[in-house]
């Protein structure tokens, strides 16, 4: 079964599929007109890093993923959810 949604906290990854991996490097709530913002890892068939705001879309391997929201994490760290959508 396919990894649908994906919830990670700061300093933390996880594997998409067997060779497919992203990790949550960074997050920032969004303050006054600065949006919500990420930096992930993302390990396909290289590693690159991407920064991402709330809607943005992005492929791991041939997976489209979207950033759907950051979030409070637990304690003073936040988190991110991704969701796939092909």
């Amino acid at each position: 079964m396919a990894v649908e949604k994906i919830s990670l906290k700061q300093g933390t990854q996880t594997y998409v599929d067997e060779e497919l991996e992203i990790g949550l490097m960074s997050a920032y709530k969004g303050e006054g007109d600065r949006p919500p913002e990420v930096l992930v890892s993302v390990t396909d068939d290289g590693e690159r890093e991407l920064t991402l705001h709330p809607g943005d879309a992005f492929l791991i391997g041939d997976q489209t993923w979207r950033l759907e929201r950051v979030e409070e994490a637990g304690g003073e760290r936040l988190g991110a959810v991704f969701a796939r959508i092909e």
